[in-house]
Parts: structure tokens; C-alpha cells; sequence
């Protein structure tokens, strides 16, 4: 008898998500791992250190890429740039696999940031299936497809998570990556049993394995990643491992990062359950073997049963008039950007009633009995977490505007700024290039906030801009005739310089801000001094890292001219035996400080 091939890779063990709190942890020593998870969002990057960092790790650790931007369930296709740079990073550094999420996350141009759920109907299935092959056909490697955790519950879902993900996986021949955590959470949510999660999946599609905790509130629990995991979990994950045998796991920690080896006492108790648990997975599997075919007992409604070719027609409560998928998201879309949110959305979104926390479970909640949460509280954990998130992106790419206007004013005027401008973004790092100009215009009579706002955001993206040489005092050689080729070269400023108006103290409230020292009082340019133009203030990235300084008005006005094009040798005719440049040894002197701080390009 012949058998086929295996569809997954070989478990690598056990491994942990690679987080930037950790990277003096891995730089110091190899640590006591199998293999590493990056986000794959987070190194789609032009250049910097991020990309350095990527490459050592590759070095030392197998990779694997862990994508949560992709959108794979959006009803209006895949972004097929976006994948191309996922392709592209997945060719540099050849990981073990590249997987992202069964949901949708934006809609047009407006990324939402969050995993949102699906509707588990027969138009979904085919727009998933349909997504994951072209998807597939581009990165040229089976995609790995994670299931997520849920709040809410469609009515005209025609089939249960489990079984939809079953279909798709099966039609669309793909692989799977099972966030134990996730089907907990939902489990609870929902009222259903995680065991009959577990049983009803395609085994030998399960690539990877997630660990992670999560946040219990009263009527819910919410997938945060931000707490070690709970014990009900590490009792599913035993469980996991009885029935699919040997999988790649890891810990997945996104929030509240304890230090590494608090993370690799985690990943050692997986080892070990995973140790005692995986040699029964013969005897479940011969035992049990719904999960290396197509499920026989599931209800007719089921995508499992339906034909390959069309899946499943919707089930719909008697009288509900289900939304198309396209329509469904676009009511999400605006509904999360409207405050306040829509009383009528559950009803227009076709929500189900909900029970309250572990209903029908039998599961020690730890709350009040009889706590329910009605559909437009599950739907408003959506609408919140949209603000949340943003906010603390904000707050992390704006540190220290946040910290000069204090946390309460800075998150309202963020929450103002989720909402008028949604990210067109990806990658969350690139939210937030608006923020400057909107505090402009929210306070005129306060130019240092869009100031401080604005150099936070140049020294930020400096951080991870195209890699160019800078040109050095080594570099220089002079011709035969004693002439220095660079002066004649257009647009000399290398790449990163960005440059920009400075008519306030705001680098000096930076660095106070940054010294943790009594901040100054703001100081703005007198009005007598704006004749001669305000002075200036550079950004730019040497040796990796971004830096700073103040230039004044005759400097900046110079390098303004570099920055239109124009040669060193050009500028110093127009501003020659000018306030400008009044005499040679000006620019000598500008030159021997730019050729020592990499502000110039080389070639």
C-alpha cells in the first residue's frame, strides 16, 4: 500500500513568540527553545534595525512568520501588494511556514486592526476558500490558518465554528493553526463544548499549536494575551495533544511581557503535558478517528456535509432576512466608527441573543449566577477595542506628546483621532502620520504640541526607513585636480534627513521629557526673528539610530536647498556672500559636521 505524504511539516517542538522586550535576551545567549514566531506585520519594513535583528535570529532559530493583517474573510478581496511583501519576506528568510487568521479585518481602505468574526454561511465559505487559494498561489506555499476567539453569534450562521473551519480547510487545502486559548474563550462565550471542537477538526491539518492567556470579566472572557495560561486551558491543550498527536507549540504572550524566562517556564510546562499526553494519541485517534476525514454525524445544515462545490445553505430564524456578506461588514465598519454606537446594529447585523458566562458548561466563572450579556453588549467589546487599540498605538508611537499633555487629555484627543481617521494602514506602526496636523488644528495656540508630535513621529519612522550608506571622511577622494566629486552630486542629504519648521522649545521639552527632568516652559520664536525665518530642526538615522538636532536659520535654509535637489556646489552660488553663507569657512564647517553624523548620502 502506498501512502500519501504528510500535509504538515514535522513538529520543530516548542518555541515562543519573538517580542522586542526580549531581543538583549537573545542577543546575550542562544536560550532553551526549538523555534521562534515573529508577527509578520511587524518586519514588512523597508529597512533598520528590525530587519538586522530579524536576520540574526534566522541564524540561530528556525522562523516562523505569524501575519495578522491579511483579511482573509473581507468580502471586497485580498490586498495582492500586501501579499506581495509577505511573499517577499517569506523569500529572505525561508520560514517554516507563514500563517494568519480566518476573519476579516478592514473593508476598502479602512483597516479596523481587529480579528472580526464570520458569519458561518454558504457566501462566506466561498469567498474564505476562494481568498486561501489565491493566496496559496502568490506566497506559493500552503497558508496556515488560525481560528479566533468570538464574542458574538450570528443568526444565519448555517453551521458551528468548528465545522466551518473544517470545510475550508479541507476545500481550500490548507493547514491549520489551533489557538487552544481561542476555543476556550469561545467555548465559554458561547456555551459550547471545547471537546467537540477538538474532535471535529481534519487532524492532519494541524500545523502549529497556541498557547495564551486571557481576561475574565463578569458576563465574558476576552482573548488578550496578556496573562500566563490558565489551567483550564493547559487541561484542553492536554487533551490536544491526545488527539492530534505531535504538534509544533508555542506561548503567545502580546501584552503585560513578563521577562523570557518567565515565558520559557510556560513553554517548559507545555513540554512536559505535552510529554505525557502525546503518546496516547494513537489510541484516541484508533479509538475516535473523526478527525482524519470529513466528519459523518454532523446535522445536514453543516458545510461538512454540503457539496464540495456549493458548501452549505444558510440556516436562517424564521422571518430574518440575512445580510450578504459585503453589507454585513460594511454595517460592522460603520457601526465601530460611529460614537456613539448604533442601538440598531445588533438587530441590522442579525445578532443572536447570548447566554452569560460558561452557560451550559458548567464552568466556575467566579461571577454572579444569572449574569447574561445582551447582543449589543457583545457587539460594543468590538467598538471599544477599536479605541483601545489605537489609543495605546498612539500612545506608544507619541511617547512623549502623551507624556507633556498628561494621559487623560492625550487619550481623549487620540480617541477624537481614531475616529475622524481611521488607519488605511497594515502595519499599526504607520498609524498616526495625521496626528500632528490634528493637534495643529485642535490647538493653534499651542504650536509646540504639533512640534513635539511631529518629532516623535520623524524619529519613530526613521527607525525602520530604507537602509543607504552615509558618506564619510574616508570616502572622500579627491581628482586629479584636487576637486571633490560629492559637492557636485544632487540631492546630497542621505534618505532619512527629514527636515522641518522649529518655532518653539519643543526638542528641549523632548529631552527633558526623555531625561525625566523638570520640563521647561514653552518658548516660542519672537515675532522680531521671523524675518530672517524660523530656524530648523533634522531628523535622520545613523548607525541605526535616529537622532535629532536644531539648525539655525542660516543652516536650515542651506540644507533646505539640498533638500529641493540642488548640489552643495549649487547652494553655496545662490547663497554665497549672504547672511546664508556669508563666507566659505561657514560651509567648511557645516560640511566636516555632516561628513562625521552620516547626514550625507554616499553615491
Amino acid at each position: 500500500m502506498i501512502r500519501s505524504a504528510p500535509l504538515c511539516k514535522a513538529s520543530p517542538g516548542f518555541g515562543l513568540g519573538l517580542r522586542t522586550q526580549h531581543y538583549p535576551d537573545f542577543q546575550r545567549q542562544r536560550q532553551p527553545l526549538d523555534w521562534l514566531e515573529i508577527i509578520t506585520d511587524n518586519f514588512l519594513v523597508e529597512g533598520g534595525r528590525p530587519l538586522l535583528m530579524l536576520e540574526a535570529m534566522r541564524r540561530d532559530y528556525p522562523l516562523a512568520m505569524h501575519g495578522v493583517a491579511m483579511s482573509i474573510g473581507s468580502a471586497d478581496g485580498l490586498d495582492l501588494a500586501y501579499l506581495q511583501r509577505v511573499k517577499g519576506l517569506a523569500q529572505r528568510i525561508e520560514p517554516l511556514w507563514v500563517s494568519d487568521h480566518l476573519c476579516w479585518s478592514g473593508l476598502g481602505k479602512t483597516m479596523l486592526h481587529d480579528l472580526n468574526p464570520l458569519p458561518y454561511t454558504e457566501e462566506a465559505a466561498r469567498r474564505v476558500i476562494a481568498h486561501i487559494k489565491q493566496a496559496q498561489d502568490i506566497l506559493q506555499r500552503r497558508l496556515v490558518i488560525e481560528n479566533v476567539s468570538s464574542y458574538v453569534d450570528f443568526a444565519h450562521s448555517g453551521a458551528t465554528e468548528w465545522e466551518f473551519l473544517h470545510h475550508v480547510a479541507t476545500q481550500a487545502d490548507c493547514l491549520l493553526l489551533v489557538d487552544v486559548n481561542n476555543i476556550y474563550v469561545s467555548s465559554v462565550n458561547h456555551g459550547f463544548d471545547p471537546q467537540h471542537y477538538l474532535d471535529a477538526l481534519p487532524h492532519d491539518r494541524v500545523q502549529q499549536i497556541h498557547l495564551a492567556g486571557h481576561s475574565r470579566h463578569p458576563t465574558h472572557i476576552i482573548d488578550t494575551h496578556d496573562h500566563p495560561v490558565c489551567e483550564e486551558v493547559w487541561a484542553l491543550y492536554a487533551a490536544a495533544c491526545r488527539r492530534l498527536g505531535p504538534v509544533a507549540t508555542m506561548i503567545e504572550r502580546d501584552d503585560h511581557i513578563p521577562p523570557l524566562p518567565e515565558l520559557l517556564a510556560e513553554m517548559a510546562i507545555a513540554r512536559a503535558i505535552a510529554k505525557e499526553n502525546v503518546g496516547l494519541a494513537a489510541v484516541e485517534k484508533s479509538a475516535s478517528p473523526v478527525g482524519t476525514r470529513q466528519p459523518t454525524q454532523l446535522p445536514d445544515r453543516s458545510l461538512a456535509n454540503a457539496p464540495a462545490e456549493t458548501g452549505l445553505s444558510a440556516v436562517v430564524s424564521a422571518g430574518a432576512s440575512p445580510p450578504g456578506l459585503l453589507q454585513l461588514q460594511t454595517d460592522w465598519l460603520v457601526y465601530v466608527l460611529t460614537d456613539p454606537p448604533d442601538a440598531n446594529a445588533p438587530a441590522r447585523l442579525g445578532l443572536n441573543g447570548v447566554s452569560g458566562l460558561g452557560s451550559g458548561l458548567g464552568l466556575d466563572s467566579g461571577s454572579s449566577h444569572g449574569a447574561t450579556d445582551s447582543p449589543a453588549d457583545r457587539l460594543g467589546i468590538y467598538h471599544s477595542a477599536y479605541r483601545l487599540r489605537l489609543c495605546e498605538v498612539l500612545s506608544e508611537s507619541f511617547e512623549k506628546t502623551s507624556s507633556y499633555m498628561g494621559s487623560v487629555l492625550f487619550d481623549q484627543e487620540a480617541n477624537q483621532f481614531v475616529v475622524q481617521q481611521p488607519p488605511a494602514e497594515r502595519n499599526l506602526g504607520r498609524y498616526g502620520s495625521n496626528l500632528p496636523a490634528f493637534l495643529a488644528q485642535r490647538y493653534p495656540d499651542n504650536p509646540e504640541l504639533a512640534e513635539l508630535a511631529q518629532l516623535d513621529w520623524d524619529l519613530r519612522t526613521r527607525f525602520d526607513g530604507a537602509n543607504h550608506p552615509a558618506l564619510c571622511a574616508a570616502d572622500l577622494a579627491p581628482q586629479a585636480d584636487g576637486h571633490l566629486a560629492f559637492i557636485d552630486m544632487p540631492q546630497p542629504l542621505h534618505p532619512s534627513v527629514v527636515l522641518r519648521d522649529s518655532r518653539t522649545n519643543a526638542i528641549k521639552l523632548w529631552r527633558a521629557i526623555d531625561d525625566d527632568v523638570d520640563v521647561p516652559e514653552v518658548a516660542y520664536l519672537p515675532k522680531e526673528d521671523e524675518a530672517n525665518g524660523p530656524p530648523g530642526l533634522m531628523v535622520w538615522r545613523w548607525n541605526l539610530q535616529p537622532h535629532f538636532m536644531r539648525l539655525d536659520p542660516a543652516q536650515y535654509r542651506f540644507m533646505q536647498s539640498l533638500a529641493e535637489g540642488l548640489s552643495i556646489n549649487e547652494s553655496s552660488e545662490r547663497w554665497a556672500d549672504t547672511d546664508v553663507l556669508p563666507t566659505p569657512e561657514v560651509l567648511g564647517a557645516w560640511l566636516k559636521d555632516w561628513l562625521a553624523q552620516g547626514i550625507l548620502r554616499l553615491g
